[in-house]
């Protein structure tokens, strides 16, 4: 049995809300296609209704339903994974691993009582869990880790004070949830096994032998290609080959790494949605924000007057890059 992984994530560029990156690991006969595999489930180029998407978050979050697909998309997959859907906010993150004290020291996120799912029909997404985790099982395809990890804006500033770079600070964020998965597939295979993990490159960053060589050191590291739109290792580790490629639009080349996008924005959204609820409570008339750079100044702007009498602290709500 071989494997293929994906990481992405969602949230880089804002100045509200937390950077989400997300992981998702399969394993499967040599060639399997997971898009192939859940064609009567799954799509890929454009909605079709009763089936969810996996492709780029920004192309399944488009429209006035946008949301809702994402949300079945994350959802189905999970209950695919675990056999349930998360019950609320907090539950998923708690199911995530996800550092709750360190979060909740944001004071919009201290309740996360936020009912999942928000938009998607319940029934809906277990019937469809049920029918994706059905042809995986017939095509001899295992769902083995969907791993997402929330940095919020208080990390991410420390993250930034600690290494001075935009670029770096991302990578500590990225390498979490890529240790992961290196870490943890190999053991799952007998000896001679191999994959592939394939990662969406953010920013111009070419080379990233030394970070994958601190992620395993027991591996050796060859360079197979270090070009602007793609990256790619082969890590040689006492059970097995891993490929690692961090690529431009990576979520278009690999099945995981298109679902990972869409799990990490569907947790982004959730967590700037209880950002967005909590400011609401106590600011009449405030109008909600995605967090980008233009409406992110705009809800600052709007929030100015508030923020003391709040008693929010700023390193909490606003990137400093």
């Amino acid at each position: 049995m071989n494997f293929l992984a994906g990481v992405d994530e969602a949230g880089l560029g804002p100045i509200l809300g937390p950077l989400v990156v997300a992981g998702v690991a399969l394993s499967g006969p040599e060639g399997t296609d997971p898009w192939r595999v859940l064609a009567g489930h799954v799509s890929r180029h454009k909605h079709v209704r009763g089936r969810v998407r996996v492709a780029d978050s920004k192309k399944v979050n488009q429209g006035p339903h946008g949301f809702r697909r994402l949300e079945e998309t994350a959802l189905a997959f999970w209950a695919a994974l675990r056999g349930e859907l998360p019950p609320t906010l907090g539950g998923w993150l708690q199911q995530l691993g996800a550092d709750l004290p360190l979060l909740q020291r944001c004071p919009w996120y201290a309740d996360l009582s936020l009912p999942l799912p928000r938009e998607a029909d319940a029934g809906w997404l277990l019937l469809h869990a049920e029918l994706i985790g059905r042809a995986l099982r017939q095509a001899s395809v295992s769902l083995l880790d969907v791993a997402i990890r929330p940095v919020d804006v208080e990390e991410w500033n420390g993250l930034i004070a600690d290494t001075d770079n935009k670029s770096r600070a991302h990578f500590h964020a990225y390498a979490e949830v890529i240790g992961r998965i290196l870490l943890a597939l190999p053991a799952k295979f007998e000896a001679g096994a191999h994959g592939h993990l394939v990662a969406d490159r953010a920013g111009g960053r070419v080379h990233y032998a030394r970070d994958l060589q601190r992620l395993r050191p027991d591996a050796r590291i060859e360079i197979l290609q270090e070009e602007p739109a793609v990256s790619s290792y082969r890590l040689h580790t006492a059970a097995g080959r891993v490929q690692v490629t961090f690529a431009e639009k990576g979520e278009d080349r690999a099945f995981p790494t298109a679902l990972a996008s869409c799990c990490a924005k569907y947790l982004r959204e959730l967590m700037v949605e209880a950002l967005n609820r909590w400011f609401a409570a106590r600011v009449p008339g405030l109008q909600p924000t995605a967090g980008y750079w233009v409406d992110g100044q705009r809800f600052l702007g709007d929030l100015e007057p508030h923020l003391d009498a709040l008693g929010v602290a700023r390193h909490r709500l606003v990137r400093v890059r």
